[in-house]
């Protein structure tokens, strides 16, 4: 008798998908989106947009439970990267509703470009593990989307800007 024995891998457990749509892809949010996610995602949308002046990149926050500062200052970049353009190569894929509860705090559902569904997808959806980031890289990119949201003109504006400022001081030390 013989035993068939599959070695014990585990699947990549991310809260970031990407499929590929008829103009370039779409990067699905599933529950929480971090920093920890947030340049993979930056990375995936960069390449693709940069593929074809009209390649786009749809972020599908349908099943988004939280996004933190440096996931919005990430798609407010990709948004004025790409999302003024006509038609716009950038936008998210969320119900009013959603845009509200993920966006409202910080001002964003009044700026990024939106659609109320995500477009279809051709394929599998295929998991995006986070980048692994050396600190000073991570921090980097953490300040540059803190710049990015302390350019909106919002209540948190200035709070914004003493995070950049103050990531930007730690940055110099080293």
């Amino acid at each position: 008798m013989s035993v068939n024995v599959t070695p014990n891998v585990s699947p990549i457990i991310s809260p970031l998908k990407i499929a590929t749509t008829d103009s370039g892809c779409c990067i699905r949010v599933e529950g929480k989106g971090t920093m920890n996610e947030s340049q993979a995602a930056r990375e995936v949308a960069l390449r693709t947009l940069d593929t074809s002046q009209t390649a786009s990149v749809v972020f599908d926050l349908t099943a988004c439970t939280y996004l933190d500062s440096t996931f919005l200052g990430c798609l407010l970049d990709l948004y004025k990267r790409c999302g003024r353009t006509a038609p716009p190569r950038f936008a998210v894929a969320a119900s009013a509703d959603q845009r509200k509860k993920l966006f409202s705090a910080c001002g964003l559902d009044r700026v990024i470009s939106h659609v109320d569904a995500a477009p279809p997808v051709r394929g599998e959806w295929i998991a995006l593990p986070p980048e692994s980031l050396n600190r000073q890289l991570l921090m980097r990119h953490v300040m540059e989307c803190h710049r990015a949201l302390a350019q909106v003109d919002t209540p948190m504006k200035v709070a914004f800007a003493k995070i950049a400022d103050e990531i930007e001081k730690d940055l110099n030390k080293v």
